[in-house]
């Protein structure tokens, strides 16, 4: 028996084919950065001037701290941000290594020193041990976690089970589908989870359990569980929000190719098989033939032509990612027929206990 599958995701971190955008403000897994621009003493700082850096692309965008010394910006990718603080009178203060998550909210406070505005303090965030800005109970699985997991079958619905409150499931098979995952969390039926890609559903829209295409491990870059208290926004189900973000093309070019094989060579036999008495023929002594061979590469950077567009990097990005998978394997059983003296209608043998296994 055979199985090929062929999965490609292509991810371009613009707008649109011929425009240029400064910022991914199209993006549903978007965010916002909040927070207040205060002195040492805790006063508040008006019409401070903002500057956020996605540390990825380097795209800056500016904003102005109100009356009240508090800035707002939305439509923030998810990933690693810089929030720089400048105001008269005051040293310029930049915070770096902001980790926003996925249709989240991050509050950033700086903090500004009395001194000249020619001078520059540097910091680096401290992670967020408590989300405070929602009440939503949910559970981000990283990019370095996805990379030091063994993911059976390296689907990354899978990854859904790490969160508290997922039951059951399918999750050793080699089905790539994005249905496949947890069966319940807090006890709602796998019907009303909803998984998205990118921000866009895959599930169907009655929502039986079927779902769209499949996913590739290596081109994630996040996935996302809601399980609980999550938004209106979000709104269709009444399960868990399963969302998937795919990895987008940086200031830097980046690239990979793998190969991950499972043989039988590797396997040892199953409990069953060295269990179950049979011809010689049917092998069951040795495990059973496997060749299961998942390759493929991904490469994203910026898009620009020297001297002539996007020289600064800080526009244009691309990603490309193609997968294959090729699944060959044979699929043996076991039954109990009529032996010839009950063909014959003699059914003594059947008296005998020894005769059952």
């Amino acid at each position: 028996m055979s199985q090929v599958v062929y999965r490609r995701s292509m991810v371009l971190a613009i707008s649109a084919l011929f425009l240029c955008s400064v910022s991914l403000v199209a993006q549903s897994d978007s965010g916002s950065i909040v927070g207040f621009v205060k002195d040492q003493s805790g006063a508040v700082i008006p019409n401070a001037l903002i500057t956020l850096k996605n540390e990825a692309t380097n795209i800056e965008r500016q904003t102005t701290a109100n009356e009240a010394g508090y800035y707002v910006f939305t439509s923030v990718p998810p990933g690693l941000h810089s929030v720089a603080a400048e105001a008269k009178g005051f040293k310029k203060v930049e915070v770096k290594h902001n980790k926003l998550d996925p249709n989240s909210s991050l509050a950033v406070d700086v903090s500004l020193q009395i001194g000249a505005a020619t001078e520059t303090i540097e910091v680096t965030a401290s992670s967020q041990v408590l989300q405070t800005e929602s009440g939503t109970v949910q559970k981000l699985v990283t990019r370095e976690q996805i990379d030091s997991l063994e993911l059976n079958g390296r689907n990354p619905i899978g990854l859904a089970s790490l969160v508290p409150g997922a039951r059951g499931g399918n999750l050793a098979g080699l089905n790539f589908n994005f249905s496949q995952g947890p069966a319940n969390f807090n006890g709602s039926r796998n019907p009303e989870n909803l998984i998205t890609y990118d921000g866009a559903p895959a599930t169907r829209t009655r929502s039986n359990g079927t779902s769209l295409g499949a996913a590739d491990v290596d081109s994630t870059s996040e996935v996302q569980i809601l399980t609980a208290g999550y938004a209106a926004e979000y709104g269709r189900t009444s399960g868990a929000q399963i969302r998937i973000v795919t990895k987008s093309g940086g200031k830097d070019f980046h690239g990979a190719a793998y190969e991950y094989v499972r043989n039988t060579v590797f396997n040892s036999n199953t409990w069953t098989r060295n269990n179950t008495e049979g011809p010689a023929y049917l092998g069951l002594n040795s495990p059973a033939p496997i060749r299961y061979n998942q390759y493929g590469y991904n490469i994203g950077g910026p898009g620009y032509i020297p001297g002539k567009f996007n020289t600064s990097k800080n526009k244009f990005f691309w990603y490309w990612g193609q997968e294959w998978v090729n699944y060959r394997f044979t699929d043996s059983a076991s039954w109990t027929v009529p032996t010839n003296a009950m063909r014959q209608g003699d059914f003594s043998e059947l008296l005998n206990p020894n005769n059952f296994f």
